[in-house]
Parts: C-alpha cells; sequence; structure tokens
C-alpha cells in the first residue's frame, strides 16, 4: 500500500461517518450554504482520480488554479490519490499575476493545468504565449468529476512528494517548497497535539485554500481529524469582517484564526451594538500567526468581543511557515502567551535588553509558544553562522520532520545550515528565545541599516499608525529603497472617512517627527496612500519588497509624498546676511527657522516654542549635521554638533548661535572660537 497519505485519513472517515459533515460552504457569506458529507468528498475524489489517471501525470507536477474551494479540494486529493504532484496556486487576474503564474509554470516544469471550465478561455489568452512554447494540457476538474455519480473504486496510487507549496512572494520571487507525504502528517499530528482539534471540533476558514495557514491549518486538518469546517471566501471576510464572527456564533466553532491584523480588522469595523446577538463561547482557540504578533492587538479585540463572550485565553500566537509544512511553535490550551518588554537599544552581540511595562521606551513582544516535539529551532548570528545564546537575537533556523528537504530546482545549500549532523533551513526570520519559548522581531532581509544601527521596520509601522487618527490601523509599511538599506521610505494608508479632509503635510509632519523622536532617523520620503494601497499577500501579509518595486516605479496611487512637497513649500529665507547686520535674540531665532523649516518642511517648524526638541520637529543626527555645517559656513562660526546633540532644544542652539557671534564680534585675534 506504500507511506500513508491525508487520502488514508479521507477514506477512514468516509467508511466509519459517511453521512458526517465535512464542510459547510457560506455561498454568500453568510446564510446560503451548501453541505458536503465525507461520503460526498469520497466519491468525488474517486471519480476525478480514475479521470486523471487517464492523463499518465504520475510523479508529474500539475498547476491547480480556482476559484472556488470545494473545486480546488476536491482536485487536490485526486491528486494524492494518483500520485500526481499538486502545485496550488491563486486563482490570477491581471498581467502581473498572470506573469508570476507564468514564473510558477516554468519554474516548476508542470505538465497539465487543473482548473475550472469557466477558467480555460481567461487561461489561455492571459498566458498565450506561454501554451504557444509548451503545449500542455489545461483540464477542467469541475465536469469531470460531476460526470459519474457512482464512485470509482480505483486502487490509491501514492507518491512521497504530496505536493510543491510557492511561497507567496513577500521576499521577492517564489520558490516552491517541495513538501513530502510524511511532512504532511507529521505536522498536521503537531496541529492536533498543540491546539486539540477532535471529530467533534469546527474548524472555521476565511484564509486562502491555496496556502499553508488555509490549506494544511484548516482544510486538510479537516480531514485528518474527521471534524467539520466553515469555509467563507477571503474576500467575504475583508468586505464584512462581522460575518467571521457571526459565523463563529451560529455554527459554534472551536477553532479558528489568522493572521494579526485580522483581529485589529474586526475591532475597527464591527460596532459593539453588532456583536449583542453574538455568542462566542464555544472558540476555544483563536490562533494568532503569519506576521508579527502585536500584544496591543490582543488587549484591544478581548476587551471589544468580551461582552459576547470571548475569553482572552483562547488566544494561541504560534509560528510557522511553509518550509515547516506549517506550524513550528504553538501554545497548548490553557496557556497563556508570555509578554516580554523589551527596550529599543540593543547590547553587545544583538542582546535583547528586558524591562517591564513601565518603562515607556520599551515595547510588548508576544511569544509565538514553545517548540513543539521534533522539531528543532536554533538562533543562528546571520554574520559569523554562531550560535546565539539566549536573549540573543539572531536568524531563526529550523529542522525536524515537518521541516522540507529543500526548494523545487534550486541550490539548497544556500539556504541550510548544518549543526551536530543536523540540517536546519534558514528561515530568514529573526527572533530570540527565552525560558523555551520563541519570540519573533521581523525578517531579516527586511532590516533596515542606518548608520550602522539595525532598525526594524515594524517597531517604526507601529509608531507611525499611532501618531495619526487619519492613519488606516495596520496600514503603514517601511521599506528600503537602496542595496545598502539604509535609504528608506514610509507609506501610510490614510483612512477613507478621512480622505477629504485631512491635512497632508500636518499628517506628514507628524509622522516625521513621530519616527525622529522616537529613533533620532528621518526616512528619505513620506507617502501618503488610499486604503489597501499598500501591496499584501493574499493572508494579509505586508510584501514589503513589492513595496520597494512600487514605489521606485511610481505605482502607489498617492495622495500625498514629502518628496514632492519639498519644491512647492519654499518661501523666502532670513539671509545670513540680516542676521550679521542686526545681530539679537529675534533676528537669531527668525533666522533659524528658515534654515531648519527648509529641511523639515514649513509644517514642521510652526509651534515651535524654546523648548522644543529638535528630534521632535524631524532633525536627526544627519540633519542636525547638515544643519550646523550650513550656520558655521553661513555666519562664520564653529559650532560643535556633538553640543547641539546634547542640548537638543531649539532654545540651546538659539543661544549657542548667539554667544558665538557675540565672541566673533569681540574677539580681536581673527581666531575661532569653539563653543
Amino acid at each position: 500500500m506504500g507511506i500513508p497519505t491525508i487520502i488514508d485519513r479521507l477514506m477512514g472517515h468516509a467508511e466509519q461517518r459517511p453521512a458526517a459533515t465535512a464542510f459547510i460552504i457560506l455561498e454568500d457569506g453568510e446564510a446560503v450554504e451548501r453541505r458536503v458529507s465525507y461520503q460526498d468528498v469520497d466519491g468525488w475524489v474517486r471519480t476525478l482520480a480514475a479521470q486523471l489517471s487517464e492523463q499518465e501525470l504520475y510523479g508529474k507536477r500539475v498547476l491547480l488554479v480556482y476559484h472556488d474551494t470545494l473545486e480546488f479540494l476536491l482536485s487536490f486529493l485526486a491528486c494524492q490519490y494518483m500520485g500526481i504532484i499538486a502545485v496550488p496556486v491563486p486563482f490570477a487576474r491581471g498581467s502581473r499575476q498572470m506573469a508570476r503564474l507564468q514564473h510558477i509554470m516554468e519554474d516548476a516544469d508542470v505538465a497539465a493545468v487543473l482548473c475550472a471550465h469557466f477558467s480555460i478561455d481567461q487561461l489561455r489568452v492571459g498566458l498565450s504565449d506561454y501554451f504557444k512554447r509548451c503545449a500542455i494540457p489545461i483540464i477542467a476538474t469541475d465536469v469531470a468529476y460531476q460526470t459519474i455519480d457512482v464512485p470509482v473504486n480505483k486502487k490509491p496510487r501514492y507518491h512521497n512528494t504530496a505536493f510543491i507549496q510557492y511561497t507567496s512572494g513577500s521576499t521577492g520571487k517564489p520558490k516552491g517548497v517541495v513538501i513530502t507525504a510524511s511532512n504532511l502528517l507529521h505536522n498536521q499530528a503537531l496541529i492536533r497535539d498543540t491546539f486539540g482539534c477532535d471529530s467533534q471540533s469546527v474548524i472555521l476558514s476565511w484564509l486562502p485554500f491555496h496556502h499553508d495557514m488555509g490549506l494544511i491549518g484548516n482544510i486538510l486538518h479537516t480531514i485528518y481529524c474527521g471534524c467539520t469546517c466553515i469555509l467563507l471566501a477571503p474576500i467575504q471576510f475583508i468586505q464584512h469582517p462581522r460575518r467571521w464572527l457571526q459565523a463563529i456564533s451560529r455554527y459554534e466553532v472551536t477553532h479558528s484564526g489568522g493572521p494579526n491584523f485580522a483581529y485589529d480588522l474586526c475591532v475597527d469595523k464591527i460596532p459593539a451594538a453588532d456583536l449583542a446577538l453574538l455568542d462566542l463561547s464555544s472558540w476555544k482557540v483563536a490562533y494568532n500567526g503569519s506576521e508579527p504578533i502585536r500584544h496591543d492587538t490582543l488587549l484591544r479585540f478581548a476587551a471589544h468581543v468580551g461582552p459576547a463572550g470571548f475569553d482572552a485565553a483562547a488566544f494561541k500566537p504560534c509560528y510557522g511557515l511553509a518550509e515547516a509544512t506549517l506550524l513550528v511553535t504553538g501554545h497548548r490550551q490553557g496557556q497563556p502567551p508570555p509578554v516580554l518588554y523589551v527596550q529599543e537599544a540593543r547590547g553587545p552581540l544583538g542582546r535583547i535588553l528586558l524591562s517591564d511595562a513601565s518603562d515607556n521606551n520599551a515595547r510588548p513582544v508576544v511569544s509565538s509558544g514553545s517548540i513543539l516535539p521534533g522539531m528543532e529551532v536554533r538562533i543562528v548570528a546571520p554574520e559569523t553562522a554562531r550560535r546565539c545564546a539566549v536573549l540573543e537575537e539572531g536568524e531563526i533556523c529550523i529542522g525536524g520532520p515537518s521541516v522540507t528537504e529543500g526548494y523545487w530546482n534550486k541550490d539548497n545549500d544556500l539556504f541550510f545550515y548544518e549543526f551536530d549532523n543536523q540540517r536546519y533551513l534558514r528561515t530568514g526570520d529573526l527572533g530570540f528565545l527565552y525560558n523555551d519559548q520563541l519570540f519573533v522581531n521581523g525578517r531579516l532581509t527586511e532590516m533596515l541599516i542606518i548608520r550602522g544601527r539595525n532598525v526594524y521596520p515594524y517597531d517604526i509601522e507601529q509608531l507611525v499608525e499611532g501618531c495619526h487618527e487619519a492613519i488606516e490601523h495596520n496600514g503603514v509599511a517601511v521599506f528600503c529603497i537602496n542595496a545598502a538599506r539604509d535609504q528608506w521610505v514610509i507609506v501610510a494608508e490614510i483612512r477613507r472617512s478621512r480622505i477629504r479632509e485631512i491635512d497632508p503635510v500636518t499628517v506628514m509632519a507628524a509622522i516625521d517627527m513621530a519616527v525622529t523622536g522616537m529613533f533620532g532617523l528621518s526616512p528619505a520620503d513620506i507617502v501618503l496612500t488610499t486604503p489597501l494601497g499598500i501591496p499584501r499577500t493574499t493572508s494579509g501579509k505586508l510584501q514589503r519588497v513589492k513595496c520597494r518595486e512600487e514605489y521606485l516605479q511610481g505605482g502607489f496611487n498617492v495622495l500625498a509624498a514629502r518628496s514632492a512637497l519639498a519644491d512647492t513649500q519654499h518661501r523666502p529665507g532670513f539671509a545670513a546676511g540680516q542676521l550679521l547686520q542686526q545681530v539679537n535674540d529675534q533676528s537669531i531665532r527668525h533666522y533659524l527657522l528658515e534654515v531648519i523649516g527648509a529641511r523639515v518642511g514649513w509644517q514642521g517648524v510652526n509651534g515651535v516654542v524654546d523648548t522644543t526638541e529638535l528630534t521632535s520637529i524631524g532633525i536627526d543626527s544627519l540633519r542636525a549635521t547638515e544643519i550646523v555645517n550650513l550656520i558655521n559656513k553661513e555666519l562664520g562660526i564653529n559650532i560643535d554638533i556633538a553640543k547641539v546633540l546634547q542640548h537638543n532644544s531649539f532654545s540651546s542652539l538659539v543661544n549657542m548661535i548667539e554667544s558665538m557671534l557675540w565672541l566673533k564680534n569681540e574677539q580681536t585675534s581673527g581666531e575661532q572660537i569653539t563653543i
């Protein structure tokens, strides 16, 4: 019979509980439902498998491109049944998505395309050049499995490779992760043991069905456990987030979750009055993964939906990725996720410096859980491949039975380390270990390196999001625009309700002042864009690499940009010559405001008083150096930049200029004096 597969689980449930409901598809996202039993799924899969067996596709890669979840699932399982290597991809719309699809088809060297009949013409047109070069069949599976009513009892033909999961492409061109049958079953057991799902559980998924969290964590886990899964499309949730909670209440869902942004979206878009009729007490596992987990999100969501019966103990932050099939770390039921407060500064060798909740300069970091049985996690210093100590940050590297042996058609030595005779995949994620818990900080390749200092885009994004009420929640992206990673840009989405009434200059000044005040750094540009204007993956993760491409190619829908305003915000300055003719406190202030305003924007200097900190109006160390150099050149004095940065107030700089000019006028030797 060969190695066990997910098909064995399906056939077992169909034999033991044929009438049990496997899936309930909410076709309108709310009331119109379609129920499918395990007997239905098993019969349709056998029928379709028999049809596909005639195509001689055993051991070959086949592209699966569907709009409908059920049609995709049946094709995916039929491939497992017949030893065909499935390559799931999102349904393609537009030229860019078609280009990505073509890259995957070429990389995987697919032998056929499976889809619904209505997609055939669209694919032939969108990929016409490819199909002219590669004469491969396009097979409409929805027609095939519906043509026979009686299940075909064709013997399964297993293959060691279950499918190839192409990454979302959030950090570059998608790579094909090779997932074996044993990878899949090992990870399914980890998910079951961690989150406690069984045949009586009810799962709900609105996540994309072609990618790891939706496919493996929800749809295939339903078949693995023999339970019931409620399905609605991602767009149905995005359009009306209340549908998610409404379905949890209606079907007494026990397991459901998503990326961090989904919980924020519920708080922002669902009025408290809409929660009054809901009962969320059945919700036992609310997992949170795929992107950085925000402590304030957990608090906000629990407070917002608590009156509807949600128990905050249901939160289960976790860490996973396609390269590990899915799950790597997680919190078992009954374990609240630990929260650490860490300082923005780092100690030697990237050591994490702990603080507490009373420290305003510390930020909370939520644990992604403990390392699951059989899995190995090692934190490695990227520059030296040295194993990091506890509370020392580095690249997260993983090993174990769930971890892929490599990417399809790639030189996999580039993606693995070997320690103690075991291979560890380099995830590209940054994190640290503490008390056997994993804390994730972001992506190594997305790190900003500014004047020798490592800065996380995520930290800046969080700060910017809260600096002005017009900025969309989870609507900020920070990314590099040069190879050295020291030139960076902030893009912020503006709430739809505020687009017509905001003053863009005020918003950009608030962003600049917040970032400079906290980090002492200033971006190369600030861009304000429309809601959903920032590129994201289908699971909601920011695509910072794609943001860079959009920015450099002018692809953003720009409401306003600081770089564009720079040329239109000029006003006549108070010349240095005027100041030297009449030196007094007022003229120095006037001159200094003109010099600063020319560099940070005139809006930035409005409201400046004696106690205003220079960093709070967008003057980082680089800008301060430029300003001081200009002042020294124009006024013929020699102010020490170190003292400007040390005192960091408008009045102190005014006083320095005044003292230097007085000394210049009083001295008789002609030598400059440094103050």
